[in-house]
């Protein structure tokens, strides 16, 4: 006991930062397993798993159908991209861009209030001979359609 108290005696100091960093080294050794081994969770974290509806393959051909439906429609793309519907359109040439945001806006309507209310939808819109972008956004919260400043792009 005597050999004890004068090895603390005389090595206080190099005992209790001892001590610290033993407890620093379990500390970082348990954050890193839990954080690099312990996670097998999603990479995009569980915000998709209270989905309440999924859309399927037929209501996105329907929505193709109705819009190559247009005569003034010339390409139409669709992609789900988890909680985002990305749709791309390609207008021919004679279209102005009002009358094309209107036929995208009308376009609207051929979706289920289930998906409106759960997907974020981005369009895409070619129009025009210079391929002239526009882009729109719809949030599942929100009621409108929201265009972009349709600035055109300075050609190089």
């Amino acid at each position: 006991m005597k050999k004890i108290k004068k090895l603390w005696k005389e090595n206080r100091i190099v005992m209790i930062l001892a001590t610290i960093l033993v407890a620093c080294l379990i500390a970082i050794f348990c954050v890193c397993f839990k954080y690099f081994v312990g996670s097998r969770n999603s990479k995009y974290g569980n915000r998709f798993d209270n989905m309440k509806y999924t859309i399927t393959d037929k209501e996105q051909k329907e929505y193709k159908k109705v819009l190559e439906g247009n005569s003034s429609i010339s390409k139409v793309s669709f992609r789900v991209n988890h909680k985002t519907l990305m749709i791309s359109v390609t207008f021919k040439p004679e279209i102005k861009k009002e009358d094309a945001k209107k036929i995208i806006e009308t376009s609207l309507d051929s979706f289920s209030d289930d998906v409106k209310e759960t997907y974020d939808m981005n369009f895409t819109i070619h129009v025009g001979s210079d391929d002239h972008v526009i882009m729109g956004a719809r949030n599942a919260s929100g009621n409108g359609l929201f265009w972009n400043n349709d600035v055109a792009e300075e050609k190089k």
